[in-house]
């Protein structure tokens, strides 16, 4: 089963039969773990993860804040 790294926090996860340590996120094209997923159940802080946002910005993908300030995980 081939490894992928989490764009967050670069750490590698697998995609592997009945266990899934992550997910691909499509409209974004990132993979992010479990873990990190998680831990941002209600958003990303734009501040802590300017990769992200750089990435966002390259791919001309809308960065859209919610109330509390943070960038909410797309569910695909």
């Amino acid at each position: 089963m081939p490894f992928y790294n989490c764009f967050l926090c670069q750490q590698p996860f697998q995609f592997r039969p009945h266990a899934y340590d992550g997910r691909h996120v499509g409209s974004w094209d990132v993979e992010i773990c479990s873990n990190c997923l998680k831990g941002s159940w209600d958003g990303i802080m734009p501040e802590q993860h300017p990769r992200l946002i750089e990435h966002l910005k390259a791919r001309q993908i809308p960065i859209a804040l919610n109330d509390m300030g943070l960038l909410n995980i797309p569910n695909a």
